[in-house]
């Protein structure tokens, strides 16, 4: 079976996805959910949720897929605790510290690891089988046949987004929030600024004029469907914790007819709120084409055009019904329908073929009109997935009125607070009891049939009537929470021998030149070819003892080597470190994302809690990746088989982000240099290498910076400020992401 799994940002959404098909929720609490900004779950909210999920037969899972600060495990710990004492049915997470957590420790609520950690290969799944997890949420950059490929190679359960929004970056790989407003996409607080407008330059000369180059276009899987069907996923997953109750529930009744029928229900999903669709990278859509949507907000459905004007308002030509409360486009104005006339210019709630609207402002004739919301789409959610109860009435005089049900082989029962009397007047009769037993409507049933066995002429207040259904109904819905038993936690502290080394510099090169630079600077450990990137897909042979390893497939894949973990592991806390060296990792290279403070509070954690120095990579020097793209925003403007041989560059109201490409991957990076070069004095007590990032510098640039790094590594005590504000930046070293 197929799963279908809805996005839900609030409880009525959560019940009306239920109701409308989906076999499993995924939702966010108050804490470390990757939608910071949605309303999410209060513990009471998903308490009523689960119960409602596991009487229809269906699931829920948490999202906790944020990174996990220092001075935030022991809170992360507690939250994971009470979702496995409520009866959570698993945990989609990304922070190593709670992969493991769960793992180790909560083996009956399943851990399910987020797209934040970017699996994208067989390896990556693998590590994850081999390790523990139930199933992995492969990168939104897969095709279909990677996923049938790793489908048939592994057990482990899949999940793939099949509707709604894309990143621009690979996931769990973006900084350009983080690194503009400190609002840090992994941990949920993307500020979006892919959606923002920008220039492209090539060569200093302007290529494209400012738009939306970043903008990905939304997923939209049914029309092919079937042959994802054929391949067997475990789930199939919708995109939309920001979205409202009736996109949401318009999705899932879209994509249930889908799944069961094999026919697309194409028509509701123009309805809703969407940007351009796109089969995206699933179905081997054009990586140029995929992005640069013309608009960051919705494009909406075709309605009509404009044809005139009459009496200040303005005449449009209709091709669908529309009415009051509907929220149009035309061209980049948006309005909501507040007041609409039909063609005899009389007040109207609804209209087709032509109509009048008051707009506010001349648009050209001919403009296109678009409905971006369609107010028609009925949100209300019915009782059709209700499962129909059978309830037993039993009871005599002086003794307790008891209500008994079997549902799924188990009887359940609830009984009155006080016990049955002879009837003076008006004794219980069925059409009584079946009204006040009737009253189901929060649980996930409807009576069915009512058995009546009572014996003689009793009586019962209603009040005690519906006190027996209350208790049946908390019998059941305790039954049906699965609330668990936390397990005692005791962790096996595993002493890591690593030798001490002297402070190292490293370097990874990009280019030859590059590589040459570093040797010809004495540098010994240097990553070139020696290196397999977060977006690989597939690992080549090293040619050194060592490796730097952007991915989790990487620990799989080079078990034979000594084992360096790149800085997009984002590791920011001392467990996910210390678990991370568990499994093979000999260095680690801390997320770019990590500020002197929390490179302290990480240091003092391990040592503390750990009993050694952790072996720490930190990244000093070079231009910071703010992205990674399998889409190309100059693949449209022909740039392909160009790009390498000139500069690129993206342009906003920030500043410049130079373009790179390394095959037809995308790196969008900073304009200025991280250069934390006058603080080597302090982060050398904390790490034992340092690392210099060369990007687009040749050979005697590189030479350049080497050098002045080796000379302040071998003086710490220089003063001389060499950091320059004009052309450098510290990037988060004295700032803490939110």
């Amino acid at each position: 079976m197929n799963e279908l799994l809805a996005p839900a940002g609030e409880l009525i959404i959560a019940k009306t996805a239920l109701y409308s098909g989906a076999d499993a929720i995924y939702l966010g609490v108050e804490r470390f959910g990757a939608r910071a900004y949605a309303k999410n779950f209060s513990m009471d909210n998903l308490k009523e949720i689960l119960i409602l999920a596991h009487e229809l037969g269906k699931k829920i899972y948490v999202t906790v897929n944020t990174i996990i600060k220092e001075n935030e495990l022991d809170e992360a710990y507690k939250l994971l605790d009470e979702l496995y004492e409520l009866g959570v049915d698993g945990i989609i997470t990304t922070d190593f510290a709670l992969v493991t957590y769960i793992i180790n420790y909560l083996p009956e609520m399943e851990a399910h690891i987020s797209t934040q950690s970017g699996v994208k290969t067989l390896d990556d799944v693998l590590f994850f089988e081999r390790i523990g997890a139930k199933r992995c949420v492969l990168a939104r950059e897969n095709s279909i046949d990677e996923i049938k490929y790793i489908k048939d190679n592994s057990n482990i359960d899949l999940e793939i987004f099949i509707h709604g929004a894309l990143c621009v970056s690979y996931s769990g790989g973006c900084l350009l929030s983080s690194l503009l407003s400190l609002r840090s996409g992994n941990r949920g607080r993307c500020s979006q600024n892919c959606r923002r407008e920008y220039e492209i330059y090539k060569n200093d000369k302007l290529l494209a004029p400012k738009g939306y180059h970043l903008s990905m276009k939304d997923l939209n899987s049914s029309a092919n469907l079937d042959d994802l069907l054929k391949v067997g996923v475990a789930s199939l997953k919708l995109e939309g914790r920001m979205k409202n109750v009736a996109y949401v529930k318009s999705i899932t009744e879209a994509y249930r007819d889908v799944i069961d029928h094999k026919h697309t229900s194409s028509n509701i999903l123009n309805e809703v709120f969407h940007r351009t669709y796109t089969k995206g990278f699933l179905f081997n859509e054009d990586r140029g084409t995929i992005g640069g949507t013309k608009l960051a907000g919705s494009e909406g459905e075709l309605v009509g055009k404009v044809i005139g004007y009459q009496k200040g308002l303005t005449k449009i030509k209709l091709d669908k019904d529309i009415k009051t409360e509907d929220r149009i486009k035309i061209n980049d104005y948006y309005l909501t329908i507040d007041e609409l006339y039909n063609s005899k210019l009389t007040k109207v709630e609804k209209t087709n073929n032509e109509c009048y609207l008051n707009i506010y402002k001349k648009m050209p004739l001919n403009s296109e009109v678009y409905r971006v919301i369609n107010s028609s789409i009925e949100t209300e959610y019915d009782n059709s997935h209700k499962i129909g109860i059978k309830i037993f009435v039993s009871g005599k005089k002086d003794e307790k009125l008891k209500l008994e049900c079997k549902i799924d082989g188990k009887m359940f029962r609830g009984c009155s607070n006080i016990n049955l009397s002879e009837s003076i007047s008006k004794p219980l009769d069925y059409d009584t009891l079946f009204k006040q037993i009737n009253k189901l409507n929060d649980t996930s049933f409807y009576l069915a049939e009512l058995i009546n066995n009572l014996n003689g002429n009793l009586f019962l207040p209603v009040k005690e009537i519906n006190e027996a259904r209350r208790n049946l109904v908390n019998e059941i819905n305790t039954y049906y929470q699965n609330k668990r038993v936390l397990p005692i936690i005791k962790e096996n502290i595993e002493k890591l021998d690593y030798e001490d080394e002297d402070l190292k510099l490293t370097i990874f090169a990009h280019t030859e030149d590059q590589y040459k630079a570093a040797k010809d600077a004495g540098i010994d450990i240097i990553y070139y070819k020696n290196y397999a990137s977060y977006t690989t897909n597939k690992y080549e042979e090293c040619p050194e003892d060592y490796v730097l390893i952007g991915n989790y497939g990487g620990i799989n894949h080079y078990k034979d080597k000594i084992l360096v973990s790149d800085y997009s592991f984002n590791l920011i806390n001392s467990k996910a470190i210390y678990e991370i060296h568990k499994c093979g990792v000999k260095y680690i290279t801390l997320s770019l994302e990590t500020s002197f403070n929390s490179l302290k509070d990480i240091y003092n954690g391990y040592t503390k809690s750990y009993g050694d120095n952790p072996n720490l990579e930190m990244v000093v020097y070079g231009k910071i990746n703010l992205m990674t793209l399998n889409y190309c925003p100059l693949k449209k403007y022909g740039q392909c088989g160009e790009c390498n041989n000139n500069s690129y560059y993206l342009k906003d109201d920030y500043g410049i982000f130079p373009i790179i490409h390394e095959g037809c991957k995308t790196h969008l990076l900073n304009g200025k240099n991280l250069n934390l070069i006058d603080e080597l004095k302090n982060i050398s007590k904390y790490v034992k290498r340092l690392r210099i990032e060369l990007t687009n510098e040749g050979y005697e640039e590189s030479l350049n910076i080497i050098k002045m790094y080796q000379q302040r590594l071998n003086n710490l005590d220089d003063e001389a400020k060499l950091f320059n504000s004009s052309t450098d930046t510290l990037g988060y070293f004295k700032r803490e992401i939110l």
